[in-house]
């Protein structure tokens, strides 16, 4: 009996491999799925960031700068960059915040301090504007900047993006912009002067946690990473801006975490939301990968007795971790900071329209796909290789499939049947494969049965499937593939959302590359209907559905 379909609230715990080769091996899958999942494989090109300060705060201590990056053509990211006094060079922490009504410009009272459990749970509040301003004053350089939808960067609509099947089609996500604007402050922070390239820190909360660890493990320049209120196995994230497509199959967030090992890394948790058992069930988890390099001590948690919180003792012990591994230096008490958020707001540059960004997202990632299947060299066709086997969440069989004449075998599935709605309802296609890649994965099972059984040379024949099947395994079914495309129009979002859906497909050029990693003279594409366009390849195509007898025919003669 399979088990039932995961979601958000599925209780998911990795369990870390025995060696750190295997690990290691699991670190660089975890990373790809991230980046493909993102719609950023491979990266996108970067252009130049034109850095704006529309204005500046001078107080005593440290200086804000008010600044709008264009981290991709017509989209300006803004965000509040705070700096010690005097010429560093300083080390720089990217800040991302979470589901904070104010965003990065929330300010909200501290709490008095909650007594340890059993004590009342205090409530769960955030200071992130006396957060960056106390990291500036400890002699940090702090870029906060917003999410998506949020203050002043407002191009797209917070939870719109990515809100829909045809996004999640070509890769597009929220959580995918987010990532790249990530990246790309990296990129800002590492280009100021007063900054020191090499120590670079990251940290956030709620879906802040989430972009701080999914940066982490995708980008190598973050050296301290500190996710607050998010490593958990009971919660992955409630919102577009977390849930990117095919993310979490097969994984979760705390092994995604755990991807920065052997760096420092401290979790923050608290007793009132869904990181509640961090430091008996997260923490450990996580810790057996740092043992792994012989650094337990670098992984480090603490728990406070809060709701959901960023609260100042939760920052304290954040401030604390970042001064003793990028400073070598004791942390300090928070201390008030008069500053109105109003002064943080950046007149942002005009940039592109909602609809126009959207276009130009599946437009670079059409192009993209495009140039691969052009230039059409070994180290492209591995690239598209495994972002098709990403877009169908499949486990590929090792080895290669066995030769010979060919057998009217017919290797597939069961018939595809997809509930559109149901792929989109609770972010489906995060956590689980499509019904397009289950029967891939079919297929891939029965290919490795019927070579365990003897038979001779395997014959895969049927639809789309069979297609998908041996463009992610060539080598393990070398033998002769007949596919009917029942004339599918393989230029057409529709005719994916109908009945071949997998989440990024499209972006990394669907039955187009397919056909060209399929591609041999033992391939026959028929019943085309003149609708799929012949790129690179040699196949055999036929625009006219063949008769079994016909099939027949080509089969001894390529056979």
């Amino acid at each position: 009996m399979s088990a039932p379909p995961r979601d958000l609230n599925t209780h998911h715990l990795f369990t870390a491999p025995a060696t750190r080769e295997a690990w290691e091996a699991r670190a660089k899958e975890i990373r790809e799925r991230i980046l493909f999942s993102c719609g950023l494989w491979p990266l996108p090109k970067k252009t130049p960031l034109k850095p704006t300060v529309t204005s500046t705060v001078e107080l005593a201590d440290i200086t804000i700068e008010n600044v709008a990056l264009e981290t991709f053509p017509g989209f300006w990211l803004c965000g509040s960059l705070y700096k010690p006094k005097g010429m560093g060079p300083f080390p720089a922490i990217a800040n991302m915040h979470g589901h904070w009504d104010q965003g990065r410009l929330q300010r909200e009272a501290d709490v008095p301090k909650a007594p340890a459990v059993p004590g009342p749970r205090g409530e769960g509040k955030a200071d992130l504007v006396a957060l960056a301003a106390g990291l500036a004053r400890q002699g940090f350089v702090v870029f906060a900047y917003d999410m998506l939808g949020y203050n002043d960067t407002d191009q797209f609509v917070h939870r719109k993006l990515g809100a829909s099947l045809d996004q999640w089609l070509w890769g597009v996500s929220e959580l995918g912009v987010q990532t790249w604007n990530s990246i790309r402050v990296l990129d800002y922070l590492q280009s100021l002067p007063f900054v020191d390239k090499k120590k670079i820190g990251a940290t956030g909360a709620s879906g802040g946690g989430s972009q701080t660890f999914l940066l982490a493990a995708v980008d190598d320049r973050v050296q301290v990473s500190v996710p607050v209120n998010m490593v958990s196995a009971y919660m992955q994230g409630g919102c577009n801006c977390e849930n990117a497509p095919g993310l979490r199959v097969g994984t979760d967030n705390v092994e995604v975490a755990s991807v920065f090992a052997p760096k420092p890394q401290l979790f923050v948790s608290c007793t009132g939301d869904w990181t509640s058992k961090v430091p008996v069930e997260e923490g450990p988890a996580a810790k057996k990968v740092y043992e792994l390099y012989g650094k337990p001590e670098n992984l480090q948690w603490v728990q406070y007795n809060y709701g959901h919180n960023y609260n100042v003792e939760s920052r304290e012990a954040m401030y604390a971790f970042f001064k003793k591994h990028l400073r070598g230096e004791a942390g300090e008490r928070e201390k008030p900071v008069a500053l109105d958020p109003k002064q943080l707001r950046v007149e942002r540059p005009a940039g592109k329209s909602n609809a126009e960004l959207l276009s130009e997202l599946k437009r670079e990632r059409a192009e993209t796909a495009l140039a691969l299947r052009q230039k059409n060299d070994k180290k492209s066709r591995e690239l598209l290789r495994k972002g098709l086997t990403m877009a169908l969440a499949v486990d590929v069989p090792k080895g290669k499939g066995k030769k010979g004449r060919a057998d009217w075998i017919k290797i597939a599935a069961a018939p595809l049947s997809q509930d559109s709605t149901a792929l989109w309802k609770d972010f489906f296609s995060c956590y689980n494969r499509t019904p397009l890649g289950e029967q891939v994965q079919t297929i891939l099972k029965n290919m490795v049965e019927a070579n365990q059984t003897g038979v001779g040379s395997i014959t895969l024949i049927g639809g789309i499937e069979v297609l998908l099947a041996r463009a992610v395994a060539p080598e393990f079914c070398p033998g002769p593939t007949v596919v009917d495309l029942v004339g599918f129009a393989a230029d057409d979002d529709a005719a994916y959302l109908a009945s071949a859906y997998a989440p990024g497909l499209r972006g990394i050029g669907g039955l187009h590359t397919a056909a060209l990693l399929a591609n041999s003279k033992l391939l026959l594409l028929h019943n085309t209907q003149r609708k799929f366009r012949a790129e690179n390849i040699s196949c055999r195509l036929e625009p006219e559905k063949l008769s079994d007898d016909e099939i027949r025919t080509w089969l001894k003669a390529v056979g």
